[in-house]
């Protein structure tokens, strides 16, 4: 992921609410000096941005952990505890959690010249 990765994604989804290029610059940057790496900037922008204008955003267990500094596994158990937790309390957990099952891979194989 670059910088240009993370102003154009994020641009697509807030600049409707006045998220500017200049602020997402200023954020990155700030993020860089703290030692984030950019997929680290990336979901703490997502994190941030998708809760101050209320836009749903989803993260994999890999994005989460890299941000919080732990494993996937760690994550995935947390997740666990929190929903089994959200169901004691009488809350779905869906509401908060989304299981997705992995797509099955298709691979094609294209000759040279074949799509002129």
């Amino acid at each position: 992921m670059s910088r240009e990765d993370i102003i154009t994604n994020l641009l697509s989804t807030y600049a409707k609410y006045g998220v500017t290029r200049f602020i997402l610059e200023q954020e990155i940057e700030s993020g860089l000096k703290q030692g984030f790496s950019y997929q680290t900037i990336y979901t703490g922008l997502r994190m941030t941005l998708g809760n101050v204008f209320h836009e749903r955003e989803y993260f994999t267990p890999a994005e989460m952990a890299e941000a919080l500094g732990t494993t996937e596994e760690e994550i995935i158990n947390q997740v666990e505890v929190m929903g089994k937790e959200l169901e004691a309390q009488g809350e779905d957990p869906s509401e908060y959690f989304t299981r997705v099952e992995p797509v099955e891979k298709q691979t094609f194989i294209i000759p040279p010249g074949a799509l002129k």
